[in-house]
């Protein structure tokens, strides 16, 4: 049964100027499990936190030199969310030191759904370097998701320059997939 950690959060960052980001500072997005120093508590699938129902689905399959991921953990209830991380199918674009062109997905019940389609993996948790080498293996990732120029779905904002723009906030997760499919 797969399990996991995740720590997101959605706010203005160096790449999603204030202007364009409707979140005024770094807000949760969505905490599952409990970051501690080492390795990250996780949640199984299926188990409750704070009341609610945990849903983790996951694969982690080699492919080429790499691996394609599938990742998604959800909490229900009206603090909860849910956040998606896909990598391209069949091309092993998540490799042992990263991963790009990885599509994103933020969504919290109370601020909407932020996405973007190119975001990047990286092997750290805490700002430092995982501590289990590889990072990623059959059934197995920990890292962190970067989204800078996430977008929100359907919402703009007026610019001071008088445009009107797509919302953009700057997206970040740690996070920790275990057990999954392969």
């Amino acid at each position: 049964m797969p399990d996991a950690f995740i720590a997101a959060t959605v706010g203005v960052g160096p790449s999603s100027p204030s202007t364009l980001c409707n979140v005024g500072s770094s807000t949760p997005g969505l905490d599952v499990g409990v970051p501690v120093n080492g390795k990250p508590i996780t949640v199984l699938d299926g188990s409750q936190q704070a009341g609610s129902a945990v849903r983790v689905s996951c694969t982690v399959a080699p492919s080429g030199g790499g691996f394609d991921v599938s990742l998604e953990v959800s909490v229900d209830g009206p603090s909860g969310g849910d956040v998606t991380i896909i990598s391209p199918g069949g091309a092993g674009a998540v490799t042992l030191s990263g991963g790009a062109g990885i599509a994103g997905s933020f969504t919290s019940n109370s601020s909407g759904t932020y996405s973007q389609g190119d975001c990047t993996i990286t092997f750290t948790y805490l700002g430092s370097s995982v501590a289990t080498t590889p990072a990623v293996a059959p059934g197995r990732i920990w890292g962190h998701l970067s989204c800078p120029a996430a977008q929100a779905s359907g919402e703009t904002v007026l610019s001071p320059d008088g445009g009107i723009h797509n919302v953009q906030c700057d997206a970040e997760a740690d996070f920790l997939f275990e057990q999954c499919g392969q």
